[in-house]
């Protein structure tokens, strides 16, 4: 049998060539619809991924708020700013959370160099800000602990503050005047782009150690006190502690501060693991639908494959009865029908994930990425996963037809007059 089975096979394919390619041309657009479908939704799910990566991953953005209870005596209504102490209990106590840092930030001062001057968002951070936020560089160095214990005057630069004030050139080891203060440039980031932010973009902002910041750009309102900090920003010990350590965080400020640990208005929180959480339900969500739309169309296809199969069959029900009159085994039959539309569906199929994955490679070498869009990612459970469905489909849409033709009597088939 086998080989010339095969041959078979393909005489019949080419002899009707109309039936085949339309055969043909229904698996291929619904594999082709399945890899483009979930490939554009892996690429919206990783694109917010790594934004919330870049914004800080399972961290908390703690700003102070205002009570919307009473409590222990106190009204309601009452202003609870954040201050450098509240970082210092927060280290202390806190047991779910690995690092704390405060935040003190002007958008109002001048940096200035010899090429170009601007306002940048300047922001006062420790070490330990910068691993949570993920700032990371392309030259040079980030702020270490010698920095900011010694109140130095130097800053980590924004992609696009070294683009205004240095013209692009690696500007690491030069000087910048902030308010007239000269800053040496230690480090510049990487550029850095976010979808979601919370002081404007990374990459125009300019990083100096928080005791810098405090002693030289502490906060200008008179009735807010010199301590007095924009925000804090926690990381908790596990991904999976997010939603413990911001209760944590609420019950520890809340007994120093006094305000109900309960009242979420007494600090407003921004809980990036939740969000992340939420968002990775969306986007699992989504792919779920655009994998569904891709798996009816491609079973809209295996359906016409097999409806063009049974009227094969029922066009060769002659042919059927002289190879059974001949010797032909029933398992004969069964095998040429079953290769025939196999071979059908794998051509289709094998075309289809052809033009797929090069499709794919195209729109990926296009400049279309961005922070809500990474291109057309198929992964290996993409791949893996329309393989298995195209296999599934086109194995159901082959049964049938080679059952029939194969369960055909020889005499009944030999008498057969089409109509």
């Amino acid at each position: 049998m086998g080989w010339n089975t095969f041959g078979q096979v393909l005489t019949t394919l080419r002899a009707n060539k109309l039936r085949s390619f339309l055969s043909m041309f229904g698996i291929t657009w619904g594999v082709l619809s399945l890899i483009l479908l979930t490939a554009t939704g892996e690429g919206f799910r990783v694109a917010q991924y790594e934004s919330f990566r870049k914004l800080g991953q399972d961290i908390l953005i703690i700003w102070g708020g205002r009570t919307s209870v009473q409590y222990e005596g106190f009204q309601a209504g009452r202003w609870i700013p954040l201050r450098y102490e509240d970082y210092e209990i927060l280290q202390r106590e806190a047991r779910l959370l690995k690092a704390v840092s405060p935040e003190l930030i002007r958008d109002d001062l001048v940096a200035r160099t010899p090429l170009n001057y601007g306002t940048f968002a300047i922001r006062g951070v420790l070490p330990e800000y910068q691993e949570m936020r993920t700032i990371e560089i392309a030259h040079g160095r980030l702020i270490n602990p010698a920095d900011c214990a010694e109140g130095r005057l130097v800053c980590v630069i924004g992609s696009e503050v070294n683009k205004q004030l240095f013209n692009d050139k690696i500007s690491v080891g030069e000087t910048v005047r902030i308010e007239g203060y000269p800053f040496t440039v230690i480090g510049l980031m990487s550029y850095k782009e976010l979808n979601s932010n919370y002081w404007g973009q990374d990459h125009s902002s300019i990083f100096i150690p928080y005791q810098t910041m405090r002693r030289l750009f502490p906060n200008p309102d008179p009735s807010v006190s010199p301590f007095w900090v924009n925000n804090l920003i926690a990381a908790p010990l596990r991904h999976d502690l997010y939603e413990e350590a911001e209760t944590e965080v609420r019950r520890i400020l809340g007994r120093h501060r006094f305000f109900d640990p309960e009242d979420e208005d007494a600090l407003a929180i921004w809980n990036t693991g939740r969000s992340m959480e939420m968002l990775d339900l969306m986007m699992r969500s989504l792919q779920i639908f655009l994998g569904v739309v891709g798996l009816v169309t491609l079973t809209l296809g295996a359906l016409g494959v097999l409806n063009i199969m049974l009227v094969a069959v029922r066009e060769r029900v002659a042919e059927i009865g002289i190879r059974r009159a001949v010797g032909a085994r029933r398992r004969d039959i069964l095998t040429q029908f079953l290769l025939e539309s196999l071979t059908i569906s794998g051509l289709a199929g094998g075309t289809g994930l052809a033009v797929g994955l090069g499709l794919c490679a195209v729109v990926n070498r296009l400049p279309v990425q961005s922070v809500l869009f990474a291109g057309m990612i198929v992964s290996p459970w993409i791949a893996g996963g329309a393989a298995t469905a195209f296999a599934l489909v086109a194995l159901a849409a082959a049964v049938y037809p080679a059952w029939q033709a194969a369960r055909m009597d020889p005499v009944e088939a030999l008498r057969f007059e089409p109509n």
